[in-house]
Formats: structure tokens, sequence, C-alpha cells
């Protein structure tokens, strides 16, 4: 998301942090069954570039589209070698439109953090700031408008839908970001047949907040958690088995400490070559040039 982080990241933490060689901020190791497989660095000079929120792969781990938190969508190609990402290449902008056909100049009303692609291969982005979901043929068409719940509107304006993910009965799930219970659950909303009602609770801890989610190829629900404590970010995937309206079979992929990844924000599950699952994260740069923009990639056994 914009984070609106008020990163106290001054020269003098980077300093120390160099000097420590970031050895005591990797508490919490690297837990669960996923392994790192690779970690891309991205760098275009464009000036639209950076802020990534959220991403989609092809079937094949080969087409990437990803969603700026500024309004851009990105298509690109992904380059592999021995199973890593070693570059991307075909990259096209185009401007998430209102539906007017305009973009938007002030970038809190094209704050777009949430992807998720329809089985009928469409997509749809949730927005924060000015809570909505809306539906695109493609990346650079025009919105079709998707239905709300005055209800939802008691989010947070910067803790909205951050994580969309579409099952395989082509049901749209979503989840804001920060708690809206007193329970400090996650609460995960579906949409069917034109309603907004609450499908399942997900166990939140304190330190994390969802950022991202995917349905993956084995059916299973799959959530990145993302944290932040004034030095760095914090980094988990878990995966649930969805059954009815309960979220069962938790299982911690991985969980990374401070420093261990940038501000990964967006997940897309598949399956490659191999049968392996593949979990391929994007991060968000908060355009500043303390942090940047990856690609990190994760299998399973």
């Amino acid at each position: 998301m914009r984070r609106r982080f008020a990163i106290p990241l001054t020269i003098s933490h980077c300093l120390v942090l160099g000097l420590v060689g970031l050895s005591w901020v990797h508490a919490g190791g690297n837990e669960g069954k996923a392994r790192h497989v690779s970690s891309f660095r991205w760098q275009l000079t464009n000036t639209w570039f950076g802020g990534f929120s959220a991403i989609d792969l092809s079937d094949d781990g080969l087409q990437m589209v990803a969603l700026s938190d500024r309004g851009y969508w990105v298509e690109a190609d992904l380059v592999r070698e021995d199973g890593e990402i070693a570059g991307i290449k075909n990259v096209q902008m185009s401007r998430v439109l209102r539906s007017s056909g305009k973009f938007a100049r002030h970038t809190g009303w094209r704050d777009s953090e949430g992807l998720a692609r329809l089985n009928d291969g469409s997509f749809v982005v949730a927005f924060e700031a000015e809570h909505r979901v809306e539906r695109f043929e493609k990346p650079g068409a025009l919105p079709q408008k998707m239905p709300w719940n005055k209800d939802l509107d008691k989010m947070p304006l910067n803790g909205g839908f951050e994580a969309l993910a579409v099952d395989d009965a082509g049901v749209l799930h979503a989840m804001p970001e920060v708690a809206i219970r007193a329970d400090n659950s996650i609460q995960v909303f579906s949409l069917r047949d034109q309603e907004w009602s609450h499908a399942f609770t997900l166990t939140r801890d304190k330190q994390f907040q969802p950022v991202g989610a995917d349905f993956g190829p084995d059916g299973r629900f799959y959530v990145l958690e993302r944290g932040f404590n004034g030095f760095g970010f914090r980094t988990r995937v878990r995966s649930f088995l969805v059954t009815g309206d309960t979220a069962v079979d938790e299982k911690l992929l991985f969980s990374r400490g401070v420093a261990g990844h940038d501000n990964l924000e967006g997940l897309s599950v598949w399956q490659d070559e191999n049968g392996a699952i593949r979990l391929t994260m994007i991060s968000d740069d908060n355009f500043r040039f303390l942090q940047k923009t990856e690609l990190v990639e994760y299998v399973l056994p």
C-alpha cells in the first residue's frame, strides 16, 4: 500500500545496520516448509515505476501483471534461468482509468491496492482511501462498477481491502488490512450473487497485517502478511484449507524477520513445470530511495 509510513530510517540507522551486518535483525529466521528460491531486484528509470502493491502471474509463471498503488498497470514477461527469475522484458505500462475514461490527478483517488484475476480472464481491483472494487476487462480498459456494501465504508481510510483472491468456483474473496472487530481477527469477505457477506475468519498476529492473497492450484488459501517495526519489514505466508465458512489446517510456510525482504505486498501462487507450488511476491518501495522493488520467490516441496 502507499504506506504513508513515517519510516524512521535515518542515515544513522542505516549506518548502524550496515556496521552490524544486519545480523541482529534476522530474528525469527526462515521457519516453515517453503524454500527461498530467488530475489530479483527490478529497476527502471521511469517516473511511474514503483509502489507495486499486487501481482498476478500466468499459469506457467512467465507473464506478469503488476499493479501500482499510484494507479498504473504493468504487463511484462519474466525471464527465467534454472528456475530463477533472471530478468524482466517487454514491459508495457497503462493507466488505471476512472469510469469517465480519465486518469485521476490526485493519487489518493487512484490508490489501487488489491488485484485478482477472475475465471473469465478479467481483473478485479480494490482501492483504498475511496473504498471500492472495480472490474477491468484487461489492463488499461475502462472500469465496470461492482457491488458494494455500505457497511464496508467503516473500514479505515488506510486499512481497506488490500488482499483479493478468487477461488475455483469464481467467488471473489477480500480482506481488509486493518482489524475491524474487537477480537482483532482477520475478517474475510466474499462476493456471492452480487452480495458481500462475511465468509470466514483467520487468526491474526498483531505483528502482521494481511496484504496479499491467492488461491493456489491445490485449492488452498494463501495469505501474505507484512509487519513493520520502525526499522524494517517482517514477512510471512500462511496457507489454509477453506471448508464452507471455516478456514482450517493452518500452515506457516515461511517467516522472515526484519531485513529478510523488502516491503512485500503482492502474492501470486502457481505450479511450475516440476509440479511444485511457487509463491511469487512483489515489493512496494513506497518511492523511497532506501527501499527497492524486488520479486521474491519461494517453492514448496
